[in-house]
């Protein structure tokens, strides 16, 4: 089995195969995708967390909980 190794970035669920593998036609690949996930980015739009998180405190779902640790143990407990 032949390997090659190049480094690209997934756009869409694309992957780029660079032009100087072009000679590489119809035949079948395995596919290892190695993602570094050192720098921070991941699959999600920090944007559109940040502004659900926003709208989310607003609406006052635990303003009610005064100790939010014994709470966090009192839903723990109902799992048992």
């Amino acid at each position: 089995m032949k390997v090659i190794e190049f480094d690209t970035i997934i756009r869409r669920g694309l992957i780029h195969i660079p032009s100087y593998f072009k000679n590489m036609k119809n035949i079948q690949a395995k596919v290892i995708v190695m993602v570094d996930e050192s720098n921070g980015a991941g699959n999600y739009d920090k944007a559109l967390l940040l502004k659900m998180f926003n709208k989310a405190g607003k609406t006052g779902l635990f303003s009610e909980i005064d100790d939010s640790v014994s709470w966090q143990k009192q839903q723990r407990n109902d799992w048992e």
